[in-house]
């Protein structure tokens, strides 16, 4: 059975991604106890990033990333773009010091 793009979005909404429809942007804060840990994940990012030849935009502190995933597509989000989003997920649950809530 195929996914649509709407039951998607509602998988990455309950994962705390927001989903803004105006310029198609899925954003989601990660918090973490240090800043190495939050180093750890900028590097993990980085691979996955290159891995995948997807680039997210980023913003950060000491001890936070705000991940910022712009639609590969002008007027619509892809599959492409939701799995590369629970990549993401993925990479911050690996991390063990990810503050919950953040």
């Amino acid at each position: 059975m195929e996914i649509s793009i709407k039951q998607l979005i509602n998988q990455i909404s309950e994962s705390d991604w927001k989903v803004q429809k105006r310029a198609l942007i899925m954003t989601k804060r990660f918090d973490y106890s240090s800043y190495d840990d939050m180093r750890d994940f900028l590097d993990d990012l980085q691979d996955l990033s290159v891995e995948d030849e997807f680039y997210p935009d980023l913003t950060f502190s000491r001890v936070h990333v705000n991940v910022s995933i712009k639609s590969r597509e002008d007027d619509q989000f892809t599959e492409v773009d939701f799995d590369f989003a629970k990549k993401v997920d993925l990479l911050a649950k690996n991390a063990i010091t990810v503050i919950e809530g953040g």
